[in-house]
């Protein structure tokens, strides 16, 4: 399964890389921190996943959501955020995440949605 990271934090994003790229089945195909950047990245790599920030160092995540899953075959979308309140849950569901975590201890359920979907096990909502 190749996996796009979208993070503006180097520490957080080497964080999550590594963890990814631990998974046995998993590749991390490149990574972004700004909207733009992430936008045309995700169209040209096409990966099966992206792990998404909301808050960027340029635009937001919510913006890269939009754009990704306009794609003709958009990947699956997993939003890994400081932010995890309820009104920034639903407004992602509504653009079609279908992952939500919160940085402070969502990164092993992220880890496990890898395994299932490498496994072929249905994908867990979050």
């Amino acid at each position: 399964m190749d996996v796009f990271v979208v993070e503006d934090s180097a520490v957080m994003r080497q964080r999550v890389v590594a963890a990814l790229e631990e998974l046995p089945g998993v590749r991390v195909v490149g990574w972004a921190d700004r909207e733009g950047p992430a936008i045309k990245a995700v169209e040209d790599l096409l990966p099966d996943l992206v792990v998404l920030d909301l808050w960027l160092a340029e635009g937001n995540g919510l913006a890269v959501l939009e754009a990704v899953k306009r794609l003709t075959a958009p990947p699956r979308v997993a939003v890994l955020t400081n932010h995890p309140s309820l009104p920034y849950r639903r407004r992602c569901a509504e653009l079609g995440a279908e992952h939500f975590f919160d940085k402070a201890d969502g990164l092993d359920s992220l880890l496990d949605v890898c395994r299932s979907v490498v496994a072929g096990r249905a994908t867990v909502q979050s």
